[in-house]
């Protein structure tokens, strides 16, 4: 037997005025066993684009009042305040493998001979990170939070997948940035200071 029931799916779609949501309804079906299965949405009629990636985190960090400070067609570089610090953003889009590519950078500057230290801790601490990984910059000593995020066969992105990779990255970064500074600064060592901010994320949770 079955069981039939719409559900409502939204798409963010780029148009010359902007970008509007778009309601398209998609029918449910559950069997008697409990699977459910999903009809296409009922848009194919209709010639959608999403929107290009770098534009709409262009947007977003216009709308946050943040600094940009440099942009082409393919990147954008921004200023972003924080608790601790202010974080640079940098994010790149790749054609032809349909990647975004973003960066925070975290400025705590180490000491050369602290790299193997600085390294340790950014073992440890990518351990209890959501999304992306942290990744030392050997020119200029310093910590930066990665993550690509595939877009390969949707034709861009939707701008809550934009904000939600960006305000998760930032979270991380300032959860991660208290340890990195313990350990630049020598007041403890790599397992002492990850040690140290995981005890205070799971007070938090």
């Amino acid at each position: 037997m079955w069981v039939g029931s719409a559900i409502t799916t939204k798409y963010c779609v780029e148009r010359p005025e902007g970008i509007r949501h778009f309601e398209g309804v998609a029918s449910r079906y559950a069997t008697s066993t409990g699977n459910i299965s999903f009809m296409a949405p009922t848009q194919a009629s209709i010639d959608l684009t999403l929107a290009h990636p770098i534009d709409l985190v262009t947007r977003f960090v216009v709308r946050q009042d943040w600094l940009v400070q440099k942009q082409d067609q393919d990147a954008v570089l921004a200023e972003i305040p924080g608790r601790w610090s202010d974080y640079q953003l940098a994010v790149s889009w790749q054609d032809g493998e349909e990647t975004m590519l973003v960066v925070c950078r975290i400025d705590v500057r180490a000491d050369r001979a602290q790299l193997g230290e600085l390294a340790m801790l950014a073992a440890l601490l990518n351990q209890q990170l959501y999304i992306g990984h942290l990744a030392l910059d050997m020119s200029s000593c310093e910590l930066e939070l990665r993550h690509t995020l595939a877009l390969r066969g949707a034709g861009g992105a939707t701008p809550e997948q934009v904000e939600d990779v960006v305000d998760i990255m930032l979270g991380e970064c300032e959860q991660v940035y208290p340890a990195i500074y313990q350990v630049v600064s020598g007041a403890l060592n790599a397992g002492d200071a990850a040690a140290a901010v995981m005890m205070i994320t799971e007070g938090e949770a």
